[in-house]
């Protein structure tokens, strides 16, 4: 049986912490991916554990970006 993509699960995270902040919720979304499944994450601006913005983020840039095939959202 051939996959499509229709044919992939969707799984949909919603974290208070993700890449770059290293995090296990990091690995287990990378592994989905590996499995086959398209992973969107639902996150905040990367802050901790100092609690000012990592270098590059802020309030108005980045909100949608690529990390090793997971789709990352970010929201304040």
């Amino acid at each position: 049986m051939i996959k499509t993509k229709k044919d992939k699960k969707h799984l949909l995270v919603i974290s208070q912490y993700f890449y770059p902040e290293q995090f296990r919720i990091n690995d287990m979304c990378e592994e989905w991916v590996k499995r086959g499944y398209k992973v969107t994450v639902v996150t905040g601006i990367p802050n901790y554990p100092e609690g000012r913005f990592f270098s590059g983020y802020n309030w108005l840039k980045r909100r949608k970006e690529k990390y090793k095939g997971i789709d990352i959202i970010r929201i304040p």
